[in-house]
């Protein structure tokens, strides 16, 4: 197996238990665009979108285990004009565009004029998802009537968390509105219990004045919150600085955040930095380096780690040809197979024992990776193929 994957719903709130009830689903309406508004406007509704993809694994969920359900439906039918829309196709394309739609799945709450009235994304619990549409309906609670409060008078700190709240769940960027808040805020408020929540929670660009704040106030901060949650803010804001430069391809950009982050000499540094030079020797195909760093790095930091092990091992297989590097990478996957025996983590040990060429424990893997794939009823298509390769060894 190539690696080890995982499909994550992210549920905003508490998850309850759900008993599905397949007798209704919500009604879509699959007309075109302005006919869509057209219906809204003539029934005096507003119009629900689920904005997806085709392959999107938390939209599927939601089509299957929500939107059927008795309690979605009946709510949803009655009140709004309801659109499921493909953002890669069509239409979907423009309004995509228009609503600046990112993420899957994106909800969208429009009134019958087009104009986003609430807006929430990612996978949803039943109650989630019905008390969406509530917040939809009410004025009160809507995120462009609290748009509207945040801009119209001066936000204190609660009102400001809680809007930012809003903004992240609606996958929305909020760097302008946090800046609007801390320009409200004096310096020396910002060590404040209310401001540190917001710092930690939303505080991720390290050029900020109040990241530079936290960094020049550490110690400060670090009495009264732990010094464990500041190096953590810390720690975080620098990483997400430096893979942004990696995917920026901005190499000046990634030695100045190097170079800060070692000045911050936060515990945990050197381990980011050396796992963000592996990724920028990935990211390069700079193969040489990112082996000589991998094997440094996981002999250092990974013991016990089966799934990263696994993943450093089956980059090994795909791209490195030295014999003592994928011994070494063979030693990682020996090591994953006896803390999570897998079939996935079986199969990429017989794949790098099988470019080592060692024909009988590549083989006898192999089949093991075979035997755990027909229990736990995996597709073994691959390694079955990789069994015939073995064979052919001499």
């Amino acid at each position: 197996m190539k690696r080890i994957s995982y499909i994550l719903l992210f549920f905003y709130g508490s998850i309850t238990t759900i008993t599905f009830s397949q007798n209704r689903a919500i009604e879509f309406n699959h007309d075109a665009w302005l006919t869509v508004l057209a219906k809204a406007k003539k029934e005096n509704k507003m119009i629900y979108i689920d904005c997806y993809t085709s392959w999107c694994g938390p939209c599927k969920w939601m089509a299957k285990n929500i939107f059927t359900n008795d309690t979605a439906a009946d709510f949803y039918n009655t009140h709004f004009i309801n659109a499921k829309i493909d953002m890669e196709k069509g239409e979907g394309l423009e309004i995509a565009k228009k609503y600046d739609v990112r993420a899957y799945p994106t909800m969208l709450y429009l009134n019958a004029d087009g104009e986003q009235i609430h807006r929430t994304c990612g996978s949803t619990s039943l109650d989630v998802f019905v008390e969406s549409g509530k917040n939809a309906l009410n004025p009160e609670k809507q995120l462009s009537s609290v748009t509207k409060n945040f801009y119209a008078k001066k936000p204190d700190a609660a009102f400001a968390y809680s809007y930012l709240s809003m903004l992240e769940n609606a996958c929305m960027s909020y760097s302008k509105e946090l800046g609007v808040y801390f320009s409200t805020q004096k310096e020396s408020d910002l060590i404040s219990s209310a401001n540190w929540k917001i710092i930690y929670q939303y505080v991720d660009d390290c050029s900020s004045k109040e990241f530079i704040f936290l960094e020049t106030n550490k110690t400060a901060f670090s009495k009264l919150y732990s010094n464990d949650s500041v190096e953590s803010k810390i720690n975080n804001v620098y990483k997400s600085g430096l893979y942004s430069a990696i995917q920026n391809n901005d190499s000046l950009t990634y030695t100045i955040l190097k170079t800060k982050m070692r000045n911050a000499k936060t515990s945990e540094a050197e381990q980011l930095i050396q796992g963000a030079d592996i990724a920028l020797y990935k990211q390069k195909k700079d193969w040489k380096n990112y082996a000589t760093t991998a094997i440094a790095y996981a002999d250092t930091y990974l013991k016990g780690n089966a799934n990263e092990l696994n993943s450093f091992a089956w980059t090994f297989y795909e791209h490195i040809t030295e014999k003592k590097a994928l011994e070494k990478a063979a030693s990682w996957a020996k090591q994953a197979v006896a803390i999570e025996p897998t079939y996935a983590i079986y199969d990429t040990y017989a794949s790098v024992l099988y470019k080592l060429g060692n024909k009988a424990e590549a083989k006898k893997t192999a089949e093991k990776a075979i035997e755990l794939a027909k229990q736990s009823n995996e597709d073994f298509k691959e390694t079955q193929e990789l069994l015939t390769k073995i064979n052919a060894l001499k």
